[in-house]
């Protein structure tokens, strides 16, 4: 006999037994702590639950819900100037552009007139390209000659003229 008992786990209910037991002498011994703690614990819940409630209902609500009723009306009104405030600085910036738009419109409507009448006049239309002289576009730079140098306006090679006046200028 080696002091461990060999029938233990031969008998039945003798591991349903020794844990009963260990939770019987737990109560006894930290009982009103258990107690206690279950009671706390169950308290907490209650007042978090209600907490997480009254949150959720005052998203829908939105945060007006804690001001008393002339506070909110007070509120709103204060934001329904703001946006007729803000409505009425867009009217008017539309209606300078539409009066900028309208301005334009009729300035080329005259134009048009103008044209129109110099045209009926035998003056010619108008050109519709910008009053600007179009400068002559050229394919090569004006410092892409090769015989000029590199891109210097001075003292490059210049051939002389042949002086045909000379004779044997060549030629056949």
């Amino acid at each position: 006999s080696s002091g461990i008992n060999a029938e233990w786990p031969l008998r039945p209910g003798y591991l349903l037994s020794t844990v009963v037991s260990y939770v019987w002498s737990v109560f006894e011994t930290h009982g009103y702590v258990i107690l206690i703690g279950a009671v706390v614990t169950y308290y907490v819940y209650q007042k978090l639950v209600e907490y997480l409630e009254q949150k959720v209902q005052s998203k829908r609500d939105g945060v007006q819900s804690n001001l008393s009723p002339e506070e909110q009306m007070n509120r709103l009104e204060a934001m329904r100037r703001a946006r007729e405030k803000l409505q009425a600085e867009v009217d008017a910036a539309a209606a300078i552009e539409a009066e900028k738009i309208r301005e334009r419109e009729e300035q080329q409507r005259q134009d048009k007139i103008e044209d129109w009448e110099r045209h009926k006049k035998g003056g010619g239309y108008r050109s519709k390209l910008s009053n600007e002289p179009a400068k002559k576009k050229s394919l090569k730079l004006d410092s892409a000659n090769p015989l000029m140098g590199h891109g210097t306006s001075g003292g490059g090679f210049r051939p002389s003229r042949p002086n045909l006046s000379r004779g044997g200028g060549g030629g056949g």
